[in-house]
């Protein structure tokens, strides 16, 4: 596979440069205009296929990373399969959502959010636009944000503080299963086993294994942020739900 400006490795992706100020605000952007035509504008059947299209183009470009690097010859199984939540959570995309359920949503929108949040605001990245990796990078982590907000707006989901709960249940089922691939694989998915070589906000939260229950008390604090938006735009009058009844 010839290597082009899209193939390309580079260094030219700057923290809170023109680039990463593009892309945050188109999400937002987008986040707010298919909120807002999900809500008031579209159809049943728009709502769902708007749904469907933006779940399987989330998911596509998990997997065509893979099959990237793999063209390359740069594929490494202990730290290039999708596994990372938010990579898992883009691939499995439009199984999850393929017929949108108040139930699967509840525990995704916690996890999306709670789990972009660091990822979109200080992104581990190097490579800049047009590159396949930057590409990547922000049509799952900037997609997975807008899908998350669309479906709450656009279907009427409203989790609940239950859903938390259920996200948070969820997180540490995931976080195991990956101990276990981690263990078969030699890998270190989702820094469980150790952390990353690099410096990270985990070298703040003490050794082995003290920043993973660390780190589960801090997403506990960051679920119930991204509660907060559900909270202050609850109208008085009750939601219609049809998936939650």
């Amino acid at each position: 596979m010839t290597e082009h400006s899209f193939l390309k490795y580079n260094t030219d992706f700057e923290l809170f440069g023109t680039q990463h100020l593009v892309v945050i605000a188109l999400m937002i952007g987008l986040s707010i205009l298919l909120s807002i035509l999900g809500r008031y504008y579209f159809n049943e059947k728009t709502k769902l296929w708007v749904s469907r299209f933006m779940s399987v183009s989330i998911s596509f470009w998990a997997l065509i990373y893979v099959v990237i690097l793999m063209g390359l010859g740069k594929f490494n199984y202990k730290t290039d399969l999708p596994f990372e939540l938010c990579n898992m959570m883009a691939v499995l995309l439009p199984v999850l959502m393929w017929k949108p359920t108040f139930k699967v949503h509840q525990v995704l929108y916690f996890l999306i959010l709670a789990g972009t949040m660091q990822a979109v605001l200080t992104p581990y990245l190097y490579n800049g636009f047009p590159n396949f990796i930057f590409i990547k990078y922000w049509w799952i982590h900037a997609g997975l944000v807008v899908f998350a907000v669309y479906h709450t707006a656009a279907f009427r989901f409203r989790p609940t503080l239950k859903s938390i709960w259920y996200s948070f249940l969820a997180l540490n089922g995931y976080v195991l299963l990956m101990a276990v691939v981690n263990l078969i694989l030699g890998s270190n998915y989702v820094y469980i086993m150790g952390k990353p070589p690099t410096a990270s906000a985990l070298d703040y939260l003490g050794p082995w294994p003290v920043y993973i229950l660390m780190s589960e008390l801090i997403g506990v604090v960051i679920f119930f942020l991204t509660y907060l938006p559900i909270v202050l735009t609850r109208k008085r009058r009750k939601e219609v739900n049809p998936s939650a009844s």
